[in-house]
């Protein structure tokens, strides 16, 4: 059932697609979203409706009256370890019509049908450093995060991971789980704010300082003896890449050592994030915990027995 809403005066429709029509709209899109040089680094049209019609999701946002495509999402089915989920490779909104809930709402559409189908899961990979992409995913949409995988796809053309590593986390939806639940079908989300994550302890894995207003990674710290561990990303990692590259590199090289200690040798999951502006700088940090994946997808946090957490 397609689901319609207003945004800047244009009436904005999200729907499976249907025309050959509507599949090469949704690759055109592509090149609008990820800033890409050409058709080469896109999926196909004809890869996209393969997909639709051997049992993926594929999702479009539409523009009325124009019929242009300003969204997608492209989802196949997976296999791995003898486990069945989806595979989300694309999802995002062109430039102009972002964080205006159009994300959202896709993501909602694309868990209700997933759901139809009888999957229980769906992973994507998204570049850990990207902060407004990581508050989406893990606040917004619950999702978890286990795994770390340097330079996953290789060197990438496209205007957001050109000249640097495309490091990636794995997010795992479990999209019937009560943590999902309460978050996308009861709008509860257990947030906390940074002065309150501190009364709990954690360990601070990274010694930040501003110089400049810029962050400026002095160095990283692992250890295993604190259930909670707090690492700080840059709250922009675009607006730095325009400013200073090699900065950029240095955070990535960094907390390479950080994320594959925490998640891939001692078994921490990301489970919050945190996004503040301070001193007129925004400020974000990855919360891991150490803890069995049952008990964090039951909805269960560090801070359940504080009062009075909120929103950050």
């Amino acid at each position: 059932m397609p689901y319609k809403l207003s945004v800047r005066d244009k009436t904005i429709v999200i729907r499976e697609p249907s025309t050959p029509d509507d599949y090469r709209k949704l690759m055109n899109a592509q090149l609008e979203i990820w800033g890409m040089l050409d058709y080469s680094g896109a999926v196909t049209y004809h890869m996209l409706i393969a997909s639709h019609r051997n049992g993926g999701i594929v999702l479009g946002a539409f523009e009325e009256p124009t019929g242009r495509a300003v969204g997608l999402i492209y989802t196949v089915p997976a296999y791995k370890y003898g486990k069945l989920y989806m595979y989300s490779h694309l999802a995002g909104v062109v430039p102009e019509y972002r964080y205006l809930g159009i994300g959202k709402i896709m993501k909602i559409f694309q868990r209700r049908i997933a759901i139809e189908k009888g999957y229980h899961l769906i992973e994507w990979t998204y570049d850990p450093l990207q902060s407004s992409n990581a508050y989406f995913n893990i606040v917004k949409m619950g999702v978890i995060i286990r795994k770390f995988y340097i330079n996953y796809y290789g060197e990438l053309q496209d205007e957001i991971n050109r000249g640097t590593p495309t490091d990636r986390f794995i997010a795992e939806w479990y999209i019937r789980s009560p943590r999902v639940k309460a978050i996308i079908e009861e709008n509860k989300k257990k947030t906390i704010t940074y002065e309150k994550l501190l009364e709990l302890d954690p360990h601070i894995a990274t010694n930040v300082e501003i110089k400049n207003n810029k962050p400026i990674l002095i160095n990283t710290s692992l250890s295993n003896k604190k259930d909670l561990v707090v690492v700080e990303i840059p709250g922009d990692i675009n607006e730095l890449k325009k400013k200073d590259l090699e900065l950029v590199l240095d955070w990535r090289i960094k907390l390479r050592k950080v994320f594959k200690y925490y998640l891939n040798t001692q078994g921490y999951i990301v489970i919050s994030f945190i996004t503040m502006v301070k001193g007129g700088l925004r400020r974000s940090f990855y919360i891991l915990w150490r803890r069995n994946i049952e008990v964090i997808l039951q909805g269960h946090y560090p801070w359940d027995n504080i009062v009075g957490e909120g929103s950050s």
